[in-house]
């Protein structure tokens, strides 16, 4: 049990560190490939240009986290784009795991819905990240307060030993599971919902009780799986509950369960093994200004040496919500290359198809319809082809430039740039250039009339860029 006293300090310093954390007070903005054969075709451009892979050798590399993933709430299938998201390089899945659906009488389990996801997903070589949520009536609390905790622990217990791939109680056929988060924004908060436990909102200013909740869970899940994380499911930290109102997210909810791990034995760490968050462009301009906003504060609670990871992720094209499809494909490689230079692990895009206009237009394909990408499943495409197996390396450092340096498998590097109205010079007699949707342009000489703004041959190409469209540049090869 946490001790009032202990706790109550933790959270006057949470205020007095969150109302100096930078990026604070940021303003709101209104949100609201296949194989060779199928690959996605390019658009139209004034210049030659030509679709072509990178050459790449595949020199293993044991730090190396594949980083692309993608987002299936419902079932993992081809119905849902599975082979599309394969071919297009994804090799993340993250879905949903739904106890009352496996459960819905108490000793009564059906794994069949979870093991397909599970099995497909693997089919097409991709990993599962387990959103658990769903907790059914029946373990709840006669008063409907809380779910009981030694019914939760079974049903995990008996989760974590069918898909530990350990040999003993297994699923058939190997299905391996290993990321387990648990219930979706935990620090959203609707007052409506307060008697209904394990749905969305009901954990937001039960921030101490999540924590415990979680210790528990961790203890089960580390006990029967060894290799196993555990997490807190994907925080929102985003659209901040104003005082006294009755919808939005709890600014202080990861604060609280950080303080509150760490007032148990072993501390926050003996529990949590990465930090998931989500991110959309709402109140965080950037997600490098809200990574940089969490790692402070994990930092300022013993955990800032944690993995973050980043399990949903989107932007939308709709205009009425002030987008583009163009847009869409921008933000997505800015907030990819962004979030592996601030060290995010991995990241899943939200998701395969549109459910709406406005802020629900996040999808790769329009509509539901697979025979009609986005330029932002193209993207995604040429994003995975020109960095799997890359490592960011250091900023680029021109003025007026958006750069992120890669160190590549072959041991070359490459940059991703964009500027509004700046110039990058690079050392090198020749570039190859490929824009955010895959298109590879002739090989640029060092000066070329069209393309170096220096206008000398030099041993130097000065490139201009386009207000936030980003580049693949690299010496050729």
């Amino acid at each position: 049990m946490v001790q009032p006293i202990r706790l109550l300090a933790a959270l006057i310093i949470t205020q007095l560190l969150l109302s100096a954390l930078p990026g604070a007070l940021h303003p709101r903005t209104t949100p609201q490939p296949q194989d060779q054969a199928t690959r996605p075709q390019a658009t139209a451009a004034s210049l030659t240009h030509k679709i072509h892979l990178p050459l790449t050798i595949n020199l293993y590399d044991p730090t190396y986290v594949n980083p692309f993933g993608i987002v299936m709430y419902g079932n993992v299938d081809q119905a849902n784009g599975l082979a599309q998201m394969r071919a297009a390089g994804a090799r993340r899945v993250t879905t949903v795991i739904d106890w009352g659906t496996i459960e819905p009488a108490e000793g009564v389990r059906d794994w069949s819905s979870f093991d397909t996801k599970v099995r497909n997903a693997q089919d097409a070589g991709m990993s599962v990240f387990a959103l658990f949520t769903g907790d059914p009536a029946w373990a709840w609390t006669p008063d409907r307060s809380a779910t009981q905790p030694d019914k939760r622990l079974n049903f995990v217990r008996a989760m974590i030993r069918r898909y530990d791939c350990d040999g003993s109680d297994d699923a058939p056929g190997g299905l391996c599971v290993h990321d387990w988060s648990f219930y979706a924004e935990p620090d959203f908060y609707v007052n409506y919902y307060q008697d209904d436990p394990g749905i969305k909102g009901y954990w937001g200013k039960r921030g101490a009780e999540y924590a415990h909740m979680l210790a528990d869970v961790a203890n089960v899940v580390h006990g029967e799986d060894r290799g196993a994380r555990v997490m807190i499911g994907g925080l929102a930290y985003d659209a901040f509950l104003p005082p006294g109102g009755t919808r939005g997210f709890v600014r202080e909810f990861l604060p609280i369960v950080l303080a509150t791990l760490n007032s148990r034995p072993g501390g926050a760490t003996a529990y949590l093994d990465a930090v998931a968050v989500h991110y959309y462009s709402i109140i965080f301009p950037s997600i490098r200004d809200k990574v940089f906003e969490i790692r402070n504060i994990m930092q300022y609670y013993g955990v800032g040496h944690l993995p973050v990871i980043v399990p949903e992720a989107g932007y939308w094209s709709a205009p009425e919500s002030g987008s583009s499809e163009n847009q869409q494909a921008q933000r997505l490689v800015h907030m990819y290359v962004e979030a592996l230079a601030v060290g995010v692990e991995h990241l899943a895009w939200f998701t395969v198809f549109d459910s709406g206009g406005g802020g629900d237009s996040s999808g790769l394909f329009r509509g539901r319809d697979l025979n009609s990408p986005k330029p932002a499943y193209n993207a995604y495409y040429a994003l995975t082809r020109e960095l799997s197996g890359a490592k960011y390396t250091r900023l680029l450092n021109q003025p007026g430039v958006a750069g992120y340096v890669f160190r590549t498998p072959r041991g070359t590097e490459k940059t991703v740039a964009w500027s509004a109205n700046g110039y990058a010079t690079f050392a090198a007699r020749c570039l190859r250039l490929v824009n955010k949707t895959g298109v590879a342009f002739a090989p640029i000489a060092d000066g070329n009339s069209t393309w170096d703004k220096d206008g000398a041959v030099n041993g130097q190409i000065r490139l201009q860029l386009s207000a936030n469209e980003p580049w693949y540049i690299e010496a050729c090869q």
